[in-house]
């Protein structure tokens, strides 16, 4: 019997997109029957094919500039820099529109403190340090001060790790990751499972107003999210809801009492 070849990223992209081949195709199907979570994540991969077609698609129904018409129509004796220039400049220009556009659209949520972004950095972060085998923390826990030290210098507010032993989840380290425009701390824990947890937490803007506990699903990572004060919290894992939600509780409410049993060690 063969045992059929495992199903990919890309594989799941390509059929997601309809670029197999008939034969793999099939596979995939055989593959996504036996597996439920892939099958979200193709879900996944066409929701977000049809918001980029519906954000993208009007401007590529838009006429060509007359400029650039203009310009094709010359002479062949026309300098070629004559509508070269032009065009170059254009076409940088709409590069860079759409550029500030997009990023720019994230960094205003960002500034209004919209947990939803911050919930969507915190998975992709999660997914790809909780997932490296090698190093997915810069510090360890085994050098918990020093982690603490820089953590607080680099986000300007004090980081301090809860005490996650009590549902079995221990320290593992922590490293800084990039935000939309501020820094984040990324604290992960650990179960005897090898189950990780990712909290990340990030400086936010003082007349920020307070968000209570939310959650998302962000490319299969779930997320409880929150504001408390001048500081944003996400908590991450592949774990179910019930247990995340239970976990945040417990970090919350540290947090909130100012407890920082890791450093009265």
């Amino acid at each position: 019997m063969v045992t059929p070849r495992p199903l990919s990223e890309s594989d799941l992209h390509g059929y997601a997109d309809g670029q197999l081949s008939p034969e793999r195709t099939a596979e995939v199907e055989a593959g996504l029957a036996r597996d439920p979570e892939a099958t979200a994540r193709v879900a996944e991969i066409r929701a977000q094919n049809t918001q980029l077609a519906q954000a993208l698609d009007p401007w590529l129904a838009e006429p060509i500039p007359e400029r650039l018409l203009e310009a094709a129509t010359q002479p062949a004796s026309r300098s070629i820099a004559a509508w070269w220039q032009p065009a170059a400049a254009l076409a940088a220009t709409l590069v860079v529109g759409v550029a500030i556009g997009w990023f720019g659209r994230e960094a205003v949520l960002a500034r209004q403190g919209t947990p939803t972004t911050f919930a969507r950095e915190a998975a992709f972060s999660h997914a790809i340090y909780a997932g490296d085998p090698g190093r997915p923390v810069e510090v360890t826990a085994q050098d918990e001060a020093r982690l603490v030290r820089w953590l607080t210098r680099r986000l300007g507010v004090e980081v301090a790790p809860p005490d996650l032993t009590g549902v079995g989840f221990s320290l593992v380290g922590g490293r800084v990751v990039a935000g939309n425009e501020k820094p984040m701390a990324l604290l992960m824990y650990e179960n005897a499972d090898k189950q990780r947890l990712t909290l990340h937490w990030r400086k936010n803007d003082p007349n920020t107003q307070e968000v209570a506990f939310r959650y998302a699903v962000e490319n299969g990572v779930g997320v409880f999210y929150w504001i408390d004060g001048n500081c944003a919290y996400a908590l991450s894992g592949n774990v179910d809801r019930a247990r995340l939600l239970a976990v945040a509780h417990i970090v919350s409410g540290q947090l909130a009492a100012g407890y920082a049993p890791h450093l009265q060690r």
